[in-house]
Parts: structure tokens; sequence; C-alpha cells
């Protein structure tokens, strides 16, 4: 993992785990719309169903 050290890059790692990262997302969302950040980079998410339910939240986040 490569981190960048700049006040300007937020990183936040998420849970390995689909249903904590579910369950965490909105309010890293909201934490970062507060932060005013601009534009927010997802790695990609496992292939696995479980991660269905984070691809539905970022997704109706991204329609916003």
């Amino acid at each position: 993992i490569v981190r960048i050290k700049s006040a300007q890059v937020l990183y936040r790692r998420m849970p390995d785990d689909a249903a904590a990262t579910a369950q965490q997302l909105f309010a890293v969302l909201r934490d970062f719309d507060a932060q005013g950040v601009k534009l927010i980079w997802i790695e990609h998410l496992p292939a696995d169903a479980a991660w269905d339910g984070v691809r539905d939240r970022l997704q109706r986040a991204a329609a916003s």
C-alpha cells in the first residue's frame, strides 16, 4: 500500500469485510463531503456477490 503524504490527499482504508464496509460507507462519504473532498477514488471491489450491496451504495452515492 502506498500512502501519499499530503495535506490535500485523504486516505481511508475500509474493512476487508463486505458487511462492515457497507455499514461504514455512508458515514465515510459524509465525512469526506464535510471536509470538502472533490474527488474520491475507490479500488475495484471483489467480484463476490457479498460486495453487491457496497457496489449499490456507491452507485447511489455517485448519482447524487
